[in-house]
């Protein structure tokens, strides 16, 4: 046998080996992917079960009642809807999503959901306070706006339904449908003013904060840049 032919085999030698350990890797890698995927999994189950049930008896068990807290200034409490989204596979950790907000009052038995169903995701929350000068100065949330977006479509590229309600949940306004985002929405000098896309068009809409009636909407003109 020339040297040729034995550097030739002990190359070929050398390759096996790293081809083996190179496969052996890689299957390590993939099964303990799949076992930690399998144990967020198990663990977003056990979280669900243990929960409070909010669903029917033939509904999958993932949606959890978390994110507790009393709306500033006031004496209602609030909990979301939380539902487990499979789009973090594979990381170090899991995403949820609103599914729709729990409103507790005091001295109510019942409580009462925000949205009548939980097809849908909320992409964007905002408490606007006021300033109450009479009592100690606490800010209070008088309104509070969100973003309601279909829990089927990307939520970067959905357009969904604008809405306002008071801290209990209980008075609803639809603002405008087909929203991006929304950008500002604040109380200044007794005014509610709301900035928001729609459409790839700038509208300012302004209502009275109290009833949440409009009182006017305007399109704002983007002038093009040069």
């Amino acid at each position: 046998m020339g040297k040729s032919q034995k550097f030739f085999r002990y190359i070929w030698r050398i390759n096996s080996v790293l081809i083996l350990l190179a496969t052996g890797a890689t299957t390590l890698g993939v099964g303990a992917l799949l076992f930690q995927e399998f144990g967020y999994k198990a663990a977003r189950v056990r979280q669900a079960e243990a929960g409070i049930g909010v669903t029917g008896p033939n509904a999958k068990p993932d949606l959890v009642l978390s994110r507790a807290s009393v709306v500033q200034g006031t004496q209602v409490m609030r909990a979301e809807l939380q539902r487990f989204s499979g789009e973090a596979k594979f990381s170090s950790g899991y995403n949820s999503e609103t599914r729709n907000i729990l409103f507790i009052e005091p001295g109510q038995k019942a409580a009462h959901w925000l949205l009548p169903d939980n097809d849908h995701v909320i992409v964007g929350s905002s408490d606007i306070a006021d300033q109450d000068q009479k009592e100690s100065g606490e800010k209070r949330v008088i309104v509070t706006a969100i973003l309601v977006k279909s829990a089927t479509e990307s939520p970067e590229i959905a357009l969904g339904r604008l809405l306002l309600f008071d801290p209990a949940g209980k008075r609803i306004v639809e603002v405008a449908d087909h929203v991006r985002t929304i950008q500002v929405a604040t109380i200044n000098r007794g005014e509610l003013s709301v900035l928001y896309v729609r459409d790839k068009r700038l509208f300012l809409d302004v209502y009275d904060p109290q009833s949440i009636g409009k009182l006017r909407e305007q399109e704002i003109e983007v002038p093009q840049i040069k």
